[in-house]
Order: structure tokens, then sequence, then C-alpha cells
């Protein structure tokens, strides 16, 4: 099962309605709605739409969770807990004036193993011990640790062998790689950020 969660005012050209469970979370509920984008749940405390707006949303959503404002965790973090078991993605969680709930969305990368962050420009995944395929859709790949991993790089043009990429590592930033280049996690967890050449 597959949910898309869309945050915040991010683009929608892309949008497809390939998933089980579509969550406008607050501003991305009117987001959704004043895209016509019709969204099975609008969840959140709406501290972010102005009455009209929230009118609107309630058009185009067959359910609303409304949250009290006063909470432990963020409209989105909420979210992930109540849908742990879908495969999620979360559209629009990279930017915004906010960074701080930005980077509230990578750890949520780290506490769940089945979550990926992306907008027009940018893809976030979580990579544990394996192999795994280049995304050559991007021109970029960098990778950070999530702890301290060994990993492998090939066929990018800066291949590592055996190496130790600790948690504060930026050597693997802005890698160029194609549709042959593997990643391999030998030991640890990693983050992969999937980038688009920004001309």
């Amino acid at each position: 099962m597959k949910a898309l969660l869309v945050l915040y005012n991010c683009n929608l050209n892309n949008f497809n309605n390939d998933y089980d469970l579509i969550i406008g979370i607050d501003r991305g509920a009117y987001n959704l709605a004043s895209n016509n984008i019709k969204m099975d749940i609008a969840y959140g405390d709406f501290d972010s739409v102005n009455e009209a707006e929230f009118e609107l949303i309630k058009k185009y959503s067959k359910k609303i969770v409304k949250l009290n404002p006063v909470k432990d965790l963020s409209d989105t973090y909420q979210v992930i807990k109540d849908y742990k078991d879908y495969d999620i993605t979360i559209l629009g969680g990279i930017y915004g004036k906010r960074i701080e709930h930005f980077y509230s969305n990578l750890l949520s990368l780290i506490n769940y193993d089945n979550i990926k962050i992306m907008d027009e420009n940018s893809l976030i995944i979580k990579c544990k011990k394996g192999v795994y395929k280049n995304n050559p859709n991007y021109k970029f790949t960098s990778i950070f640790g999530i702890e301290d991993s060994i990993i492998t790089l090939k066929n990018f043009k800066y291949n590592l062998d055996n190496y130790k990429l600790n948690r504060f590592d930026p050597l693997c930033l802005s890698n160029e790689g194609n549709e042959d280049s593997i990643i391999e996690v030998i030991e640890g967890s990693v983050f992969v950020i999937y980038s688009k050449d920004d001309k």
C-alpha cells in the first residue's frame, strides 16, 4: 500500500495518482484543492490556511482530520506515525521557509524505513545494507552517513571501494552516475540524495 503526503505549496506539475491514499497536510491540502485534485484525507491543525481556503479543502477531501495546534508532534510526523504501515512518499517536504520542518522530515527517514522525500528537483531515500541501482533521472548523487557506514560505488564518475563513510563525512557530495551505477551499502545506513541540474 502506497501513501502520498502533500506538504506546503509544492509544485504539482508532475503529480500522479499512483497511490492508494492521498493525504494533504495543512497547507498542502489547500495546494491540492486549489489545483482541483481530490484527496482521501486532509490532515492538520490548519493554522496555515484561512477560513475560505479551509472551505475549499473540505470540498476536495473525503475526510478531514483536524489536530489540536498544541501538540508534541508536527502534523507531518503525526501522519507518518498513523500510516507507518504504508510506503510513504512525502511531496514538498524538502523546501519551505521553515527549514526546521525539513530537518524534522529528514529525521523521519532515520526512524522509518518506508519513506522517501521528493520535490520537482530532488529525491531523498534511506539505504540500509544492500545493493542499489543509481537513479538515472537525476544528474547528481550525494551520499551521507546516517551512522558510520562502509560503502562501495561502481560506475560513478568517482568510485569508491569499501570506503568508511562516517556520519560527518562530506566526501560523497555531488557525484555523477548513470543507469549502470551501483551503490552498495556494506555496513550501516546512508541518505542518498538525488538532485537535478540546477541549470
